[in-house]
């Protein structure tokens, strides 16, 4: 398991909001019934009292003292006091005009039926939205302890599960939703009781068979838009004509910050790819009050909205988050400091100038016109692998993982569960378009232009770094045509690390030679702080986290594979995968590369494994 470590107060003035917000507020629906979902089936419930204030829920997130954060962004001459900001809170934003009016007071949820239902509360192949006002008093209410009368939210839940001596409210987590709630106080678009733009939920529908992808296949290769960004990654650049990503989303970070990449975002329509456990959140449930974990847990903690919904729509009794695949379309990264690497990821910082208006487009959604927040797609699945090896001495298998020497990890039988096939059919589930509902699919191609990745697969799920770049390539191209007729209708940008927060050094992997060793030689000279990562004990050498066999690496790399499938489609390169691999035998002898292109070089054998 993925575990964490982890008075009188003035009444604010009334303002008129300007006149350019007016459509970005109202879209064509009426503002007080902004609660969308594809659902015919809607259950609403009445809030419990709270038990606590808000300036009470304050003080035990900040017992030290806040100082409630100004967004650039936000309204002018705004009272940046704490007294004014809980004001707001108690008096207007609880208290003022109820977003959920419309429902006669409930907070309105879909109630999945049978074959829909999917342990949460959007289920398979469905979608709900709520504007931003109705998800700040969402989390509002969550912070002062009240709770939804006969529906066991996960949010509330959360807050208040202890984990260890401390509760998850009093942490980061409950900190992180403060600030949301400064950024909601701070929008214009929410004065006087305005609703602001909307949040969606879209969860994927059912996984389809093997077949049914693999029927997909002829797709050429070139429609996944490879495009790489080498960050941090020790290595000379890549040559052999692999396109790059972006400058605006492929920056180097420096001595003492982060530079760009999927995580921080960047690049405009790119989408953060969540590296998911089952379920949105990682094993954060009574496990963690902070900042930790994987990168999946960490980015509940910098997205905040993000992580209120994942709670907010299960009452699961033992992990009450949303499924995956699942997209969150509208949520911002609120905090600074955030890289793949998770280097600087400690404390967060409140990021002053996160969106609030900048980045609004009106969208389509259920034939209306409604605005949200472009900055930063988020979309979250897992490969089908999570807990692939299970038997034996893990302190001998885990290792072994790390260096794409396990046997296990290069399955190719399609009676196995957690072979090649499967990843390559759970990147194509969660990417393609005509996984969603059709009334969110605009909104989907309106907001998102690339999918931003790192080593999935081959993070704490412990698979071959190899092959996760191999299944993220093809499914890629057998999914972008569902977004259009273009030669790539969406591109992947896959970064690649020497120090991922998750399995530092098995990336380094997807180099040639010389690079590879580079890489390997980048995270060892340069590791990251012990705030960085999380791994169980198993998986460290000598207590360190980076993978230290330069002798693994092999003779091909990304760039070779890529000359060499160029021109050539998605069913070529998944029959050759699982032809030759099949019959290398289960030997981890060769990197696959090296298996995949004929080369006769052999890694280091895996039988000695500390250096």
């Amino acid at each position: 398991q993925r575990l964490a470590l982890g008075q009188d107060r003035p009444r604010r003035a009334a303002m008129t909001p300007p006149a350019w917000l007016a459509p970005l507020m109202l879209g064509s629906v009426a503002a007080s019934s902004r609660f969308i979902t594809s659902h015919s089936n809607v259950r609403s419930f009445l809030w419990t009292s709270a038990t606590r204030s808000f300036d009470r829920a304050i003080a035990d997130a900040f017992p030290g003292g806040h100082a409630v954060t100004g967004f650039g962004e936000g309204r002018p001459g705004l009272d940046l006091s704490t007294g004014a900001f809980v004001a707001w809170v108690e008096s207007d934003l609880l208290g003022g005009p109820d977003p959920f009016a419309a429902h006669d007071g409930r907070v309105p949820l879909p109630w999945p039926q049978g074959s829909e239902y999917d342990d949460d509360q959007v289920g398979l192949g469905n979608y709900v939205a709520y504007s931003r006002r109705q998800l700040c008093f969402i989390v509002a209410k969550s912070l002062t302890g009240a709770a939804t009368d006969g529906y066991a939210n996960g949010l509330k839940r959360f807050l208040e599960k202890r984990a260890g001596s401390c509760f998850p409210r009093t942490g980061d987590f409950g900190r992180s939703l403060i600030v949301l709630l400064e950024a909601c106080y701070a929008d214009a678009a929410l004065v006087d009781g305005g609703h602001g733009p909307m949040v969606v939920v879209a969860k994927a529908s059912r996984a389809p068979a093997v077949g049914q992808v693999w029927s997909q296949a002829d797709a050429p290769l070139a429609r996944a838009g490879l495009r790489v960004c080498q960050y941090d990654d020790g290595a000379a650049p890549l040559e052999g004509g692999i396109e790059r990503v972006p400058a605006e989303g492929c920056q180097q970070p420096s001595a003492t910050a982060p530079g760009k990449d999927f995580m921080t975002g960047g690049l405009a329509g790119q989408a953060t790819q969540d590296i998911s456990a089952a379920f949105l959140g990682g094993y954060v449930f009574g496990n963690a009050c902070g900042l930790g974990g994987g990168q999946d847990e960490r980015l509940m903690t910098y997205m905040p909205e993000v992580a209120a919904l994942a709670f907010f729509l299960s009452q699961h009794a033992e992990f009450p988050q949303l499924r995956q695949p699942a997209w969150i379309l509208g949520a911002r990264m609120l905090f600074s400091g955030l890289d793949g690497t998770a280097r600087f990821n400690d404390p967060p910082i409140p990021l002053t100038n996160a969106p609030i208006t900048s980045d609004l487009k009106n969208v389509e959604l259920s034939g209306s016109v409604y605005s949200m927040s472009s900055s930063r797609p988020f979309v979250a699945f897992q490969s089908e692998n999570q807990g692939f090896f299970h038997w034996g001495d893990r302190s001998v298998q885990t290792p072994l993982a790390r260096r794409n020497k396990l046997p296990a990890q290069r399955e190719v039988s399609p009676s196995s569960w957690f072979a090649f096939d499967k990843q390559v059919r759970a990147w194509y589930r969660s990417i393609a378009l005509t996984s969603y509902s059709a009334e969110v699919r605009p909104a989907l191609k309106a907001l998102v232009s690339s999918i931003g990745t790192g080593p999935w697969l081959a993070g704490l799920w412990w698979g071959d770094s190899q092959l996760g770049f191999l299944a993220v390539w093809l499914a890629q191209a057998i999914a972008a045509p569902t977004w259009g007729d273009a030669t790539a209708p969406l591109p992947v940008d896959f970064y690649m690390y020497s120090a991922f927060t998750e399995s530092p050094g098995s990336q380094c992997f997807v180099h040639s030679s010389e690079r590879c060793r580079a890489c390997v030689r980048r995270c060892q000279d340069h590791p990251l702080p012990g705030t960085a990562f999380w791994m169980p004990e198993d998986a460290l050498f000598s207590g360190q986290s980076c993978v230290p066999f330069p002798d693994d690496c092999g003779g091909h790399g990304i760039e070779h594979v890529a000359a060499a499938y160029a021109g050539k489609t998605a069913r070529d390169l998944w029959t050759d995968v699982e032809a030759k691999l099949k019959n290398e035998g289960g030997s981890t002898a060769r990197t696959v590369f090296d298996i995949l292109l004929g080369s006769q070089k052999a890694a280091a054998q895996p039988e000695t494994l500390m250096p």
